[in-house]
């Protein structure tokens, strides 16, 4: 692990996109609609490509919809190292069989990953609107047809957006992968920006152990915090109100503090069909495992809980620095530009952490910036050194901290204590 310089960038070549996904953050922000200039991109690579293992290219746009996009790899291809990869996540539909040829045998890509949530042409149109599931697969199978050809050794995979809209499809996802020479698939839970898209989710935030010592509550539902407000109230005026509800919450909070974790059973209430979802997702996740391993396709799936004890920061293990398509420079993808995010029965608003400016200074500079330094220092230990929120009853019942990113309880600014890639609920390429 290096403080010097980055191992990895990620950069947003274009925050444009040509497909309206309904999960998509670009219905909820406010912000240009950029490409990244081409000189920039020059001056970035000629500055730090020749020093990083991996450049990643995405953000909240599609790649390839950037006008000069087969330049840029070639610009990347270049001045990385040899043994420097060169990343690429797609919505697919711009990849033709000529491109995919440039791409694979000519310019060397290694690693090109297809976003695709279904593989029934409805379903997949209403989730990503603008696809064309047949022109999609048929672009894939491209690449597919080219990897023994290949300059490098490409791996060619699909990326998954989980939510109630789409997750019986994932065993249909890994056999389509199966036979489109697919080598990887990475899924990951829905990030939600809006209302409607958190009531499609399929997790919860609490931690597991949290969750099986809050099981026998689900009997009593909400009377039990009305009998634990009543109980406050009453001593609140001196009198004694404790029943055999609110010893049983005590004994909830006693037998999570020896395990080292808190109880939230506000959202733990609000939650039961979720749990009845998470157990149909298990399921699937079962078949669909099954399928890869037979087959050997590398299949990475999130979470289907959180755990508060074991939380890290994807972005600072795998050392990667993240640059918008303005040049700004922000530490990861959920920090790159302000929006609302809906977590934990509540809304709350992101707002951009920025530490540099690519268009006005070098990678090394912003990298080694004592707020950029701190940020990363205190992410080396984020069970120890920053609260999680799921686990916590405050979360769910108007918590000043929890409406926004700005500072949380532990006064670490900006806050990191509800992100849901932390806990391998959400999943990125990096």
């Amino acid at each position: 692990m290096s403080d010097g310089f980055p191992e990895a960038l990620q950069i947003e070549v274009t925050n444009k996109c040509n497909f309206n996904c309904q999960m998509c953050i670009r219905h909820v922000w406010n912000t240009k609609l950029l490409d990244m200039d081409i000189t920039l991109y020059r001056k970035i690579a000629e500055t730090c490509f020749p020093k990083l293992r991996r450049l990643v290219l995405y953000g909240f746009g599609e790649p390839f919809a950037h006008p000069q996009i087969l330049e840029m790899l070639r610009v990347a291809r270049k001045n990385l190292p040899e043994n420097g990869e060169v990343i690429i996540s797609t919505n697919g539909s711009l990849i033709t069989p000529k491109i995919a040829v440039k791409i694979v045998k000519g310019i060397g890509v290694d690693s090109i990953s297809f976003s695709i949530d279904a593989v029934n042409q409805a379903k997949l149109s209403c989730i990503r609107e603008g696809s064309d599931f047949r022109l999609i697969a048929e672009n894939l199978r491209g690449l597919a047809k080219n990897k023994d050809k290949a300059k490098r050794d490409f791996k060619l995979g699909l990326e998954i957006v989980i939510m109630k809209d789409n997750f019986l499809d994932i065993p249909d996802l890994v056999r389509f992968a199966v036979t489109n020479n697919v080598d990887y698939i990475i899924a990951s839970h829905v990030v939600p920006y809006t209302k409607e898209i958190f009531a499609k989710t399929m997790y919860l935030t609490l931690s597991k152990p949290a969750i099986e010592i809050l099981k026998p509550s689900l009997r009593y539902g909400w009377s039990l915090i009305r009998e634990s407000a009543l109980e406050v109230f009453g001593k609140a005026y001196g009198v004694e109100m404790e029943t055999a509800l609110t010893q049983l919450i005590k004994s909830f909070w006693i037998k999570a503090r020896r395990k080292g974790y808190w109880i939230n059973l506000p959202v733990f209430l609000s939650s039961t069909e979720k749990l009845d979802a998470v157990s149909q997702l298990e399921e699937i996740f079962h078949e669909s495992k099954k399928i890869a391993h037979e087959y050997q396709i590398d299949l990475k799936l999130p979470n289907l809980y959180p755990d508060a004890k074991k939380r890290a920061c994807p972005y600072m293990e795998k050392e990667t620095l993240v640059v918008r398509s303005d040049g700004k420079v922000s530490p990861c993808q959920e920090f790159m530009y302000t929006h609302p995010f809906y977590v934990n029965a509540h809304k709350k608003e992101i707002c951009e952490v920025i530490f540099g400016d690519m268009a006005q200074e070098g990678v090394e500079e912003v990298w080694r910036r004592n707020a950029y330094a701190n940020f990363r220092e205190i992410r080396r230990d984020m069970a120890n050194n920053m609260p999680w929120c799921g686990d916590c009853p405050y979360s769910a019942l108007g918590c000043f901290y929890t409406r926004t990113n700005d500072v949380d309880c532990y006064s670490n600014a900006p806050a990191c204590s509800e992100c849901l890639y932390s806990v391998n609920l959400a999943q990125c390429i990096i």
